[in-house]
């Protein structure tokens, strides 16, 4: 049996941005490497992405990702015998 490596805990992010306003990303502005991570409503002036540097081509900054990717809670098993 292999043991999967423990991953890092999930990163509690506040839905309201604290990203700089001279940080913030469009649609027009993001770059093949910044982070897609959407704030707001994208009918909303103020919308924008996160914009900080991702690593190896992935879609989100590690902070994203691990709030984007949470790994699955573990199931109660059931055994329920076939009838005969």
């Amino acid at each position: 049996m292999q043991i999967s490596p423990k991953l890092p805990a999930p990163v509690r992010v506040d839905p309201v941005s604290n990203i700089p306003q001279a940080q913030r990303k469009t649609v027009e502005t993001l770059l093949a490497n910044d982070c897609r991570w959407p704030f707001g409503d994208p009918a909303s002036p103020d919308f924008h992405f996160c914009g900080q540097h991702t690593k190896d081509g992935r879609p989100y900054c590690d902070a994203h990702l691990r709030q984007a990717f949470q790994p699955a809670k573990p199931r109660a098993v059931v055994y329920r015998p076939h009838a005969a």
